[in-house]
């Protein structure tokens, strides 16, 4: 009996050995091998890289991963010099060794016109939709557009990074010196949106035009990214993007807007961001609606430091506005220009230039202005619409 009972104890037992994972059950399968380019031999990589078109050898490399396990393609520390865009296609990794890793574009590459970006997620080898990605994470390198050593046009589309799919990471990147965007994920009014987007830790700055653009994106999130000193906006929102989140984010020296949201752009969440020192406004909405601009800091910027234009039901609270920049003097540090159904309220405005903290102007109604403390030199609020109205508001 004794030993009937022992036999079952064990065959009770038997299904649980080796599945946790903890200890050295051993019953785990190992990761899957990467496929490696490295331009350095000593790295042992799959495919060695000249210095000459290493887009060859990285295309190949991500290509032979689409038909592995691993479906990895890493890039050791290392300067890659690429003619043409890296193709990465559906449920693939490239993956860099950190800062160590720079893709650069040739002096006078060809034109990227019919395939925007030196990083392209979109797979030209099939047709219409189908061309869009799925399930694509870039992380840890950096992209270098070479642009003084291009032709002087944006239409050239030498993009950083270019995207049109769903479920794409892009994690810790640097996109730098691009003779157009930094980073695109993007859609036409033809194709379906791109969607679930996670854009994090990466930085833009040199670039020809926008850091960061979204054009026709929804429900994707963008935290702790850095725009600075590119030629125009930091972030630019457009084409009926909807459903996104801007958090953490920095956007400083850019040549127009710290951020802009635009074209039909609306239910986007701006929070707890930093806009200082732009050429025009620091957080800029046209016809954008059912917006909310929360917790963030701005500063410095040139104009005002919130305009709403043509944008209606946009909430605009606890933010910290303190626009005394020289290029300000004369504008409102809040302005709701032909705006309709906005919250203003709890923010802190001061400005030792600007004309007014909010002003209402155009055909600017229905807007709530309350519970905010406003330092300025002349007019605190200027309200031209008879339905809107401002209350418990600490004025200095």
């Amino acid at each position: 009996m004794l030993r009937r009972w022992m036999a079952l104890v064990l065959l009770a037992l038997l299904p649980a050995c080796g599945s946790s994972g903890h200890g050295g059950g051993g019953l785990l399968a190992p990761p899957m091998p990467a496929t490696v380019v490295s331009p350095n031999s000593a790295d042992h990589p799959d495919f060695l890289c000249d210095g000459v078109e290493d887009d060859v050898e990285i295309n190949q490399a991500l290509r032979r991963a689409d038909s592995t396990a691993a479906r990895t393609v890493l890039l050791m520390a290392g300067r890659y010099h690429v003619q043409r865009s890296l193709i990465v296609t559906s449920s693939l990794t490239l993956r860099g060794s950190g800062p160590a890793t720079v893709i650069t574009l040739a002096d006078n590459a060809p034109s990227m016109l019919q395939s925007s970006g030196i990083v392209r997620l979109k797979d030209d080898a099939r047709r219409g939709t189908a061309k869009r990605v799925h399930l694509v994470t870039l992380e840890d390198f950096i992209v270098d557009g070479n642009r003084a050593n291009q032709p002087n046009t944006i239409e050239e589309r030498k993009y950083g990074f270019y995207a049109e799919g769903d479920s794409l990471v892009f994690r810790r990147l640097v996109a730098r010196n691009c003779a157009g965007y930094g980073f695109d994920p993007h859609s036409t009014s033809d194709t379906i949106a791109s969607k679930d987007i996670t854009i994090e830790d990466c930085e833009a700055f040199g670039n020809a035009a926008d850091g960061f653009t979204l054009d026709r994106v929804e429900h994707s999130t963008l935290s702790r990214n850095h725009a600075h000193d590119n030629d125009r906006h930091g972030f630019n929102l457009v084409n009926a993007s909807t459903g996104l989140t801007l958090s953490n984010c920095r956007s400083i020296h850019n040549g127009a807007n710290g951020i802009v949201l635009q074209n039909g752009t609306h239910d986007i969440a701006i929070q707890a961001c930093e806009l200082r020192s732009n050429a025009l406004e620091g957080i800029y909405l046209r016809d954008a609606d059912g917006c909310s601009l929360l917790g963030n800091a701005l500063g410095g910027n040139a104009r005002s430091g919130i305009t709403l234009r043509l944008a209606d039901r946009t909430t605009i609270a606890g933010n910290a506005l303190a626009e005394s920049d020289m290029g300000s003097a004369g504008r409102a540090v809040v302005l709701l220009d032909s705006a309709m159904v906005n919250i203003v309220r709890s923010n802190t405005i001061v400005s030792t230039t600007a004309r007014q903290g909010v002003l209402e102007a155009g055909t600017s109604d229905y807007n709530i202005v309350d519970d905010n403390e406003i330092d300025v030199r002349s007019q605190h609020i200027v309200l031209i619409g008879p339905h809107s109205t401002q209350s418990g508001n600490i004025l200095r």
